[in-house]
């Protein structure tokens, strides 16, 4: 079974390089008010998707169960509030 997705499909989408830090595509998501971002290789020749890059994971709780050696760095105090536990 097949089924034709170019109706409903962007064929020009938004990209980012997968160097580009994640403060700078966070940038162009808000600006511009994306869901979905793909991700491409620095380098051709490879697969042309690297990733897709969704809201979810720009959310603080996502990136600190990724990398939990940030909240105890700066960055989470000057970056975002979590929600205090009682």
């Amino acid at each position: 079974m097949f089924v034709d997705l170019h109706p409903f499909a962007n064929t020009s989408p938004y990209t980012v390089v997968e160097t580009m830090s994640l403060a700078k595509a966070l940038i162009l998501f808000r600006e511009v008010g994306l869901r979905h971002l793909l991700v491409i290789p620095k380098v051709s020749g490879r697969v042309p998707v690297v990733g897709i890059l969704t809201r979810h994971d720009f959310m603080p709780e996502h990136i600190l169960n990724l990398h939990p050696q940030l909240l105890a760095s700066r960055w989470r105090r000057l970056r975002f509030k979590l929600p205090r536990l009682r």
